[in-house]
């Protein structure tokens, strides 16, 4: 028989097992909330760091695309001068040779102005008449054949390949 000494002893025993398994599962599930937690939010940390990248991506385009927007406004502000002083340098009359330099100079000036932010006229003499390049403000019955474009009243422009303004021409109707 066993001495109650032992069988205290052994109830003891049992008890303080009992016990540390009980702590042991609790520390095991306080683990469990802590990992599940810390997945929760590096989640949450991937999520808003890819936001703020998407934000920073928007950010950026529309940035450009006001830069771009204002250096189209500013180019197109100023192209109504390059066209007065062209058709000065155009006309046949140059009589006065002191008016006409300061003109060539001027035009000079503007040209080196419209290069620095990359805008430049397109030819359109000769070319076939393109609706996404020109707009024709009237036909004419040419030598030329029909389609071509015979005359430029203004230059057209662009910045890069944008055309910020369509040519305006003269399209030949065909032989007369």
């Amino acid at each position: 028989m066993k001495s109650k000494k032992t069988v205290d002893k052994a109830k003891t025993v049992k008890k303080k097992t009992n016990k540390i398994k009980n702590e042991v599962s609790d520390l095991k599930a306080k683990i469990d909330l802590i990992n599940k937690e810390l997945n929760e939010s590096q989640d949450k940390y991937i999520r808003l760091l890819a936001e703020f990248d998407n934000f920073k991506k928007r950010n950026e385009k529309n940035t450009l695309e006001s830069y771009n927007k204002n250096l189209e406004k500013f180019i197109l502000s100023f192209l109504p001068i390059a066209d007065d002083v062209q058709r000065i340098t155009d006309s046949d009359d140059k009589n006065n040779k002191a008016i006409m330099d300061a003109i060539l100079i001027i035009q000079s000036k503007i040209s080196k102005i419209l290069n620095q932010y990359e805008a430049k006229f397109f030819n359109s003499l000769n070319e076939k008449f393109d609706p996404n390049l020109h707009e024709a403000i009237m036909t004419q019955e040419s030598t030329k054949k029909s389609g071509l474009v015979i005359d430029e009243f203004e230059k057209g422009y662009k910045i890069k390949d944008k055309i910020i303004r369509h040519a305006k021409v003269i399209v030949s109707k065909g032989k007369k």
